[in-house]
């Protein structure tokens, strides 16, 4: 294996070029990335990489190292580990995104007058976070915060968020999480003085298939067949005019920091590993074809000379002469000779 085929791969690859993003870069960067691989590992082979993802790569690269005798179990086995978790960032991305439009597409059934932000990015100074959804309603402003899970959920007493099934997994204190994300908007309107507002909370599921236990009681959880009904029912306090409405949406936007990080995943080496397994199992391939092909070349000068015995022994040769014998014989070697040498 060479150093240089290596960083000649890896230098190909122009996805993940600079070191944060945005969250809403972050799909478009890691498709990308799946399709430079998928481009690499199939180049020149007459498919359609248009339709490919990673486990295809990870079938063909598994199959290539069996024919080469198993010569890069070790740096495989790399690769796959960090394309299980490149994977399953882009399945999560995908299952927000999807969550998030059915829940987008509720919200627009809302009766009362409303204005809608969607994923709005807010920080206290500190910390930092993201509101899938504010619906702004004359009387009250609702986060919503949407979840896309196929699990069963539990949340105890202590707003402590579980998903269940064979195992009881911990995600997250969604109290602690709703909490902040109000403290936040509380904190954008009070600066420019207003206070007299309710702001609530609701944490949406859009599969009505799982199941949902609540035991907390500071966080209203629905379905999202549910949600712009549960929207208009909440009762209001003060009742404010469509301008109202308009400035508060302005003070929201006006205080958004949309802000880069570094992804939770190093695809710099996960490209040197990408490249290493290729390199190696290029050069690999070439030796084994290159083998096949000395195999054919022995097999095909045994063929030379067992014709040539036959013409020779042959009752015929006394009537085709000695000399278009001589001329069978000659053209039989050269041809054979043209083949072992202009491969």
């Amino acid at each position: 294996m060479k150093t240089n085929r290596v960083n000649e791969i890896v230098e190909t690859m122009k996805s993940f070029s600079k070191d944060k993003y945005q969250k809403n870069e972050l799909l478009t960067e890691m498709f990308a990335l799946q399709q430079e691989i998928v481009g690499l590992t199939f180049n020149g082979e007459h498919v359609s990489t248009a339709d490919l993802k990673i486990w295809d790569v990870e079938r063909h690269l598994e199959q290539l190292n069996q024919d080469c005798g198993n010569v890069a179990d070790d740096e495989l086995q790399r690769f796959e580990d960090g394309s299980k978790t490149l994977c399953n960032l882009i399945k999560a991305e995908i299952s927000g995104k999807r969550g998030e439009a059915k829940a987008f597409s509720v919200l627009q059934h809302i009766r009362s007058k409303n204005i809608i932000l969607k994923n709005v990015e807010l920080s206290d100074g500190n910390h930092h976070t993201e509101l899938d959804a504010i619906v702004i309603t004359p009387g009250v402003v609702t986060i919503v915060e949407v979840k896309n899970t196929a699990k069963n959920i539990f949340i105890d007493e202590n707003g402590d968020y579980y998903r269940t099934g064979e195992y009881l997994r911990w995600d997250c204190n969604i109290a602690e999480k709703m909490n902040f994300k109000e403290e936040v908007l509380k904190k954008v309107l009070a600066d420019d003085g207003i206070e007299d507002i309710q702001i609530k909370s609701i944490v949406v599921f859009t599969d009505n298939r799982i199941e949902v236990q609540n035991k907390y009681c500071g966080i209203r959880t629905c379905f999202v067949s549910q949600l712009a009904y549960i929207i208009d029912g909440f009762k209001r306090s003060t009742s404010r005019r469509e301008e109202e409405l308009e400035h508060i949406e302005g003070l929201i936007k006006e205080a958004e920091c949309k802000e880069a990080y570094p992804l939770d995943f190093d695809v710099a080496q996960y490209k040197i590993d990408f490249a290493t397994l290729m390199a190696i199992l290029e050069e690999a391939s070439a030796k084994v074809e290159e083998q096949e092909y000395k195999q054919e070349v022995v097999i095909e000068k045994k063929n030379v000379w067992t014709v040539l015995e036959n013409v020779f022994t042959s009752r015929y040769v006394g009537y085709a002469g000695s000399a278009a014998v001589t001329a069978v014989a000659i053209s039989t070697v050269a041809i054979s000779v043209i083949r072992e040498g202009g491969r």
